[in-house]
């Protein structure tokens, strides 16, 4: 049974899931950047209707170079640990489905043309929230939270054009679908690194 994420690093098992889909991610700005800097041609690609393209193709989209940077730091602090927890073969498609349904949250609270993957990374923040629990400090719940609020207080306003709804339901789509998983019993929780699940069981 596992019992760390860094048990599972030293023992030669590697977030091949997280590192495939951050690849997949370089690959399409790299393409998008070199043919269509100027998102000339990205009409049917853009987040802003419910559009099976749009919906599919948003996520590995972005509007910049420090766009997709952060977005790839972000999805490397967090997604390697999630991956491992997982595994390999379904975290490309899990990472899929939680940028899918943060892009329904988008297009049904917001409507407004949007790119990039930061819906469905928020979503892994939520499931590494309850996969990792035992990884934050004492302050790292607190600092989400306060994440969370401002998010919300974003989506409500609409002041900054930033898909703040994408980002709200992608963390909670990542809590829930982890909730999920644990209670099936389909994540191996180690006694060292039990998740937020059980945590809160009496």
């Amino acid at each position: 049974m596992r019992t760390s994420i860094n048990d599972d690093i030293s023992a030669g098992r590697m977030p091949i899931g997280n590192y495939i889909v951050m690849v997949l991610a370089v690959i399409t700005f790299a393409v998008q950047f070199t043919y269509d800097c100027k998102q000339q041609y990205l009409s049917g690609l853009i987040l802003k209707s419910f559009s099976a393209p749009a919906l599919a193709s948003h996520m590995w989209l972005h509007a910049s170079v420090l766009h997709i940077l952060c977005n790839m730091v972000f999805l490397w602090v967090f997604g390697r640990d999630v991956c491992l927890k997982i595994g390999n073969a379904y975290y490309p498609i899990v990472y899929f489905i939680l940028g899918l349904f943060s892009g329904i949250v988008h297009i049904f609270y917001d409507g407004r043309p949007a790119i990039g993957a930061s819906g469905a990374i928020f979503g892994i923040l939520g499931m590494y929230l309850v996969l990792c629990f035992r990884h934050f400090s004492s302050a790292g719940p607190w600092i989400i939270l306060i994440w969370f609020l401002l998010n919300l207080a974003g989506g409500v306003t609409s002041y900054l054009p930033t898909a703040y709804y994408s980002h709200l339901g992608g963390f909670l789509a990542g809590i829930i679908l982890a909730s999920f998983l644990v209670w099936l019993n389909a994540v191996d929780q180690g006694d060292a690194d039990k998740d937020l699940v059980h945590l809160l069981e009496p």
